[in-house]
């Protein structure tokens, strides 16, 4: 069986009226779009929150954006299944801008 390689697009979405934003998931291997997580930034760190399933379980979905300068950024997702007040990182992203490029 050839092994999946996976792609997929984020679609942002700032609310001015909350100051929230949406992050919403799409997967090339499922079709889908994701349900979004929602939140923010402050003292430069995003924290989004939502809701969704994963293996058939209802699970509290947690991404987590850190790190952030002008080079680098560090991403991750976690779960907390069935309520619990826990949280299991499951991936974690970090990203660098190549050299000799800009933010603007």
């Amino acid at each position: 069986m050839p092994q999946l390689s996976a792609q997929g697009a984020t679609l942002r979405l700032f609310d001015p009226k909350t100051g929230r934003w949406s992050l919403n998931w799409a997967s090339s291997i499922s079709g889908t779009l994701f349900p979004p997580v929602f939140g923010g930034f402050e003292n430069g760190r995003g924290a989004f929150y939502g809701d969704d399933t994963h293996d058939g379980k209802e699970v509290r979905v947690r991404f987590v954006w850190s790190g952030i300068s002008a080079t680098s950024a560090r991403w991750e997702q976690a779960f907390s299944v069935g309520g619990a007040d826990g949280w299991v990182t499951n991936w974690i992203t970090g990203f660098t801008r190549p050299s000799g490029t800009t933010a603007d």
